[in-house]
């Protein structure tokens, strides 16, 4: 069967560099088993030769270094195989999965992008300039796990705010769940930016990062009684 082909969106373009942050599980088919196939059965998916039963299950692409299946950012630009960059510990990696090839990878990103129904704007810095006026709108509000986050961020990044020490902040930092999403978020945008080719010499990425780390400022320097003390109701989507 040969795979979807799927057209750029309207007013995108093959440079715009995609981040989009996909709420619940990325599930892709993929080879469970291959055995041969019982005398008299006829196999859903064989060989030519319809003597080889394949078995296919789907499976969530999961974070190379934590247990995470959710709330992934996939990132790319059209025609890159996927990127994946998990928003609990920072982590970014090209997801393999048996059965899939790095054509597989490009087809799954452009499904990615074209089922979002997102319209790119100027930049990738737009969604994290929504999260910093959604923080002064009173939308989300921090954790103290943001704050501690933060914290680490401003004391221990200031003289190598590079995309392995963020990420390292994110991993290390406790109660994952207690933090915010849209903070998170934030960081994991940032990380994956500076990770795509050229993102730490990019002025676009450079900004970003000061810009982020503006927010985890803010947010280190919130009052306790402004924090939040629970895990939040639930994940949005974005």
């Amino acid at each position: 069967m040969s795979a979807i082909e799927y057209a750029l969106p309207p007013g995108a373009t093959t440079g715009h560099l995609w981040q989009l942050r996909v709420a619940g599980e990325i599930r892709v088919q993929t080879v469970d088993w291959v055995a041969p196939l019982p005398e008299g059965l006829v196999a859903d998916y064989s060989t030519p030769d319809g003597d080889v039963c394949v078995s296919q299950v789907l499976v969530p692409l999961g974070c190379d270094r934590c247990p995470s299946t959710t709330n992934h950012i996939a990132q790319g630009r059209w025609g890159d195989e996927l990127t994946l960059i998990c928003i609990r510990c920072g982590a970014a990696w090209n997801p393999r999965w048996s059965g899939g090839d790095v054509e597989a990878s490009r087809t799954l990103l452009k499904q990615i992008i074209v089922e979002s129904g997102f319209t790119p704007g100027t930049g990738v810095g737009d969604t994290v300039e929504e999260i910093r006026d959604e923080l002064q709108a009173d939308l989300w509000t921090p954790s103290r796990a943001d704050q501690q986050l933060a914290n680490d961020l401003v004391l221990g990044v200031h003289g190598d705010p590079g995309p392995e020490a963020i990420a390292q902040c994110m991993k290390s930092t406790l109660d994952w769940q207690l933090r915010s999403l849209r903070f998170s978020e934030a960081l994991a945008r940032t990380v994956g930016m500076l990770r795509a080719p050229g993102g730490e010499a990019d002025p676009e990425a450079q900004n970003l990062l000061d810009f982020v780390m503006d927010l985890a400022r803010t947010i280190a320097a919130m009052a306790p009684d402004r924090l939040r003390h629970e895990p939040e109701a639930g994940p949005g989507t974005h």
